[in-house]
């Protein structure tokens, strides 16, 4: 037999195996366990890798098309804090839609095998939907850039935090509220 009518002969076979579909089932749910094993439900452990991650990756739409940009930001539950320069391709999208999906991730470590098809990859995630809100109140942009930068200095007080007033005007920064938000590992 060549290889189309082998393959084929194959398929028919499982397809009439009366266990086929039982193999199935045991084997989605084999995979629907191991997804519940990696899930993480407990918050405190969620707020702990949005606040030891170094950047999110953060994912809009315009006209059904993804655009996905890394970025800095700034965690102050339940909000999530980005800056941007005025302009460019992600502020035009987030104008006139402003869902985003931010991904962060930490502790990436590659798990090498000797059988390649074994090696794996550990880390900690979290996926944050939401709708970014542009703020155009100085005191409330003022608090949220503070956020971002004690994000990666924690050891500035906001009280020593003065921004130039030209360059807290060249930054658009974006408060997005936490809506949904899951965590696996």
């Amino acid at each position: 037999m060549n290889l189309k009518v082998n393959t084929i002969y194959s398929i028919f076979n499982c397809l009439l195996d009366n266990n086929f579909s039982e193999k199935i089932d045991k084997n989605r749910e084999c995979i629907r366990e191991k997804e519940k094993e990696k899930e993480i439900t407990n918050i405190k452990e969620i707020n702990e890798i949005i606040m030891e991650a170094d950047f999110c990756n953060v994912a809009m739409s315009k006209n059904n098309t993804p655009y996905l940009i890394p970025m800095n930001y700034g965690f102050h539950e339940p909000f999530i804090y980005l800056h941007s320069a005025n302009k460019g391709l992600k502020i035009d999208i987030l104008r006139r839609n402003p869902q985003v999906c931010i991904g962060i991730v930490r502790n990436v470590k590659i798990e090498k095998m000797p059988d390649v098809c074994k090696t794996s990859m550990k880390y900690s995630s979290v996926i944050i939907f939401g709708k970014a809100e542009f703020l155009t109140d100085k005191d409330e942009k003022s608090e949220a850039l503070s956020h971002i930068v004690q994000h990666y200095e924690q050891d500035v007080s906001r009280d020593k935090l003065n921004f130039d007033e030209y360059e807290f005007n060249r930054v658009t920064v974006l408060k997005v509220r936490i809506e949904k938000i899951t965590g696996k590992k």
